[in-house]
């Protein structure tokens, strides 16, 4: 461990897994230092004293302007990954979700807003098969596992 880094650099993060048949909503992001397109479920940094439940559902009105029904916790996963050449470290505490709105079911894309970096996103369905054949990448890669032991 480098001096600028400690275990006080370890993120808790929560993200939400809102399924769609066998598709997952996912955001859409391009790490360009390994001109790599992937996707992660929705959600964020859980900020302190905020139960993740709360910082889900937090995130979801923040980033995509959507309420949720029927949070269940899944699974608590670690992830260690690098962004754009810069290290990361996260628990992330994974929750399955539905919709309040059903008629975003229906809608192929949404537009996504992160505020802390003033940058919009895309919002997808994206199949779990792609991620599970290797064909498109989802961050953090044991969601697939995840997903599918709830399945």
């Amino acid at each position: 461990m480098s001096e600028s880094e400690s275990w006080r650099d370890i993120r808790p993060v929560v993200l939400g897994v809102v399924r769609r048949g066998d598709e997952l909503l996912v955001a859409e992001t391009y790490d360009p230092t390994d001109d790599e397109t992937f996707y992660r479920p929705i959600g964020g940094g859980i900020e302190f004293g905020e139960p993740a439940e709360a910082a889900l559902r937090r995130e979801f009105r923040e980033e995509v302007g959507l309420e949720l029904e029927g949070v269940e916790y899944l699974e608590t996963v670690e992830n260690i990954f690098t962004f754009d050449g810069t290290r990361g470290h996260e628990y992330v505490l994974l929750f399955e979700a539905s919709l309040v709105d059903e008629t975003v079911y229906d809608r192929e894309a949404l537009t996504g807003y992160e505020e802390s970096i003033d940058e919009e996103f895309s919002v997808v369905w994206q199949s779990l098969v792609e991620f599970e054949s290797g064909e498109e990448i989802v961050y953090p890669e044991a969601v697939v596992d995840v997903v599918k032991e709830g399945a």
